[in-house]
């Protein structure tokens, strides 16, 4: 064959296979100011009309973002509050196959129709699997459901082994805890036993798109103080000093021992504010065990101080603390008394 005839050949073998390659392509035809889209799930990127979508990436509309996909005569529209992803795979040698991952939200999908299934929407309770229709898919937090336009729709529920072909103008609805239900304007599809399966989407908030455990609510951190003083007290809020200090969010607890005759000072900080409360009590000796109460508010988180002092030998002795309040980071209580007995005092 002359050099010529071969290359013509050549040329005419691989514009089959261009052509094949940009057709695999999704192309973005609207998209609102909120769409982005994510290729390694830590960098997002603004999607805009006329860009191609990667391979694989996955795209998020946001509260109020939505975007129209097009490829061919097929189109994926994303509703509001929608995380999904697209695969495409084909080869030279095997016909086009397509896989939607999504995780939540609502797609509405035209499909174009073939003699053979190629296109597969994983949800992660469901799994829709189409030749060629419309029809619309909607995640939620513990159920996902099916409505057919067009054509027919095979849906799978993974944890109860159930399945049904869905029809034009019926739904099947698929809930973790209660498995398939279906329904249908005209007809109603009926239920098929197959065996239980395994989601390859995670639902929302139980792990990430990258396999890390979700992100918490909140978090709880707590701090600790340094060790100085003599009189022995204690405090709780995540670490011990012998000064009596503590540094919480929220709790912080004292204890001290005097002595006859001694004075005992306790410092305890709560909430985001500081607070001053100076409080003397003294105990009489008579017959009897002494009680002596103390009440004080520190800082902003509005905590109340209270603790009871016993005497030792005979004698009853009540006082009362006074209050004080403040907006810094230190709360400080100063207690002075005489006579033997046990000291407490907790901020809330």
């Amino acid at each position: 064959m002359p050099l010529l005839a071969r290359v013509l050949v050549l040329i005419l073998f691989l514009l089959p296979t261009t052509a094949t390659a940009g057709s695999d392509d999704w192309q973005v035809a609207k998209a609102t100011s909120q769409v982005k889209y994510t290729i390694d799930l830590s960098n997002w990127m603004d999607l805009h009309a006329g860009d191609i979508v990667p391979n694989r990436a996955w795209i998020s509309t946001g509260p109020r973002g939505r975007a129209q996909l097009a490829r061919g005569v097929e189109s994926i529209g994303f509703q509001p509050n929608t995380m999904a992803s697209i695969t495409t795979n084909s080869s030279l040698f095997s016909s086009r196959k397509t896989e939607v991952r999504q995780q939540t939200g609502t797609l509405d999908l035209e499909i174009e129709r073939r003699s053979q299934p190629h296109t597969t929407v994983q949800t992660p309770y469901l799994a829709a699997v189409v030749k060629g229709t419309i029809f619309h898919v909607t995640v939620g937090k513990t159920a996902a459901s099916v409505s057919v336009d067009r054509g027919l729709v095979q849906v799978t529920s993974f944890a109860s082994g159930q399945q049904a072909n869905v029809g034009p103008h019926q739904t099947a609805s698929v809930n973790r805890n209660t498995g398939m239900a279906v329904s249908g304007q005209a007809s109603v599809p009926s239920i098929t036993s197959v065996a239980p399966s395994v989601a390859t989407v995670p639902a929302l908030g139980a792990t990430t798109l990258s396999g890390q455990p979700a992100a918490s609510n909140g978090t709880n951190t707590s701090s600790q103080a340094g060790t100085a003083g003599n009189s022995g007290d204690k405090g709780s809020a995540g670490g011990e000093n012998n000064s009596g200090s503590a540094n919480s969010s929220g709790k912080g607890s004292s204890e001290g021992n005097h002595g006859g005759g001694g004075n005992g000072s306790g410092n305890g900080n709560a909430g985001n504010g500081n607070g001053n409360g100076n409080g003397n009590s003294n105990g009489n000796a008579g017959n009897g065990g002494g009680n002596g109460n103390s009440n004080g508010n520190a800082g902003n988180d509005g905590g109340n101080g209270k603790g009871n002092a016993n005497a030792g030998g005979g004698g009853n002795g009540k006082g009362n603390a006074g209050n004080g309040n403040g907006s810094g980071n230190t709360g400080n209580g100063n207690g002075n008394g005489n006579g033997n007995g046990n000291a407490k005092s907790i901020a809330k």
